[in-house]
């Protein structure tokens, strides 16, 4: 068919990045139809509204939308909040992954920076320990309680130590978890103050790491209160290699 303002399907198929096939199920769904039938080949073809229709599709499905989703949606006849809200998740989780991509190719001693560390509801036992063996397994224990109960909240950063410098023995083990949970050893964290940066190597070069802040915390006038915080981005799950663990550590401002 020669019209300059229709596509035929061998046109949008190349242009969208899809098969044949899938178009056709795309019509067989419901979700698009031929602008224009050829009455003798049966071949279809598109106008660039179809087109554009066609490449919404993708983006939906490409964000974990199912066909009688998007269908429902392209008929209004959907509630878009349970949609929207799972988009959001999918976005925080994105960013968290993007940010520790980016951590990975930085170069050790990262710049001290001063943050605000949002509320987030946590699942937080505490125990006394002393070695590193201990408190990663600690760690993976209350990970483990917290998941069984309460599920975990992966559009935050998922696990960390909390202990005060006047008595380091006694450390916090918490997780974030979904927010409403409710339970023993469930709190909401308020908004905090801090100053923080990215450790990269062994957890046991973190007390040393730690001075850092000290250090700045003094050149800056800013009062800490002696709650320190260890986020664990990168570690054994991810590494053999010690040197390739990274680990957020925060102190907490006044």
């Amino acid at each position: 068919m020669n019209n300059k303002n229709l596509f035929s399907i061998g046109e949008i198929v190349k242009a969208v990045g899809i098969t044949r096939k899938i178009l056709l199920n795309y019509e067989a769904k419901g979700l698009i139809k031929p602008d224009k039938k050829d009455g003798t080949t049966s071949n279809r073809y598109y106008t660039i509204d179809t087109f554009t229709q066609i490449h919404t599709i993708r983006v939906f499905q490409n964000l974990g939308l199912s066909l009688d989703e998007i269908r429902e949606y392209f008929n209004d006849s959907t509630d878009l909040e349970p949609i929207i809200n799972r988009l959001k998740k999918m976005r925080d989780e994105l960013n968290l992954t993007i940010e520790k991509l980016e951590k990975r190719t930085q170069k050790k001693g990262s710049v001290i920076k001063e943050i605000t560390i949002e509320p987030q509801t946590i699942y937080c036992r505490v125990y006394n320990s002393t070695s590193v063996a201990d408190k990663t397994n600690l760690l993976r224990d209350t990970a483990l309680e917290a998941m069984r109960l309460h599920g975990t909240d992966t559009t935050r950063r998922m696990y960390f130590t909390e202990y005060n410098a006047d008595n380091p023995q006694s450390i916090s083990y918490c997780v974030a978890v979904q927010q409403g949970s409710k339970g023993e050893y469930v709190s909401v964290i308020p908004e905090l103050k801090a100053i923080s940066f990215f450790h990269h190597g062994a957890y046991e070069e973190i007390s040393e790491a730690r001075k850092r802040l000290i250090t700045y915390a003094e050149e800056n006038n800013l009062k800490l209160t002696g709650v320190f915080r260890n986020i664990y981005l990168e570690g054994p799950p991810q590494h053999k290699d010690k040197s390739k663990f990274i680990t957020q550590i925060i102190a907490i401002v006044e």
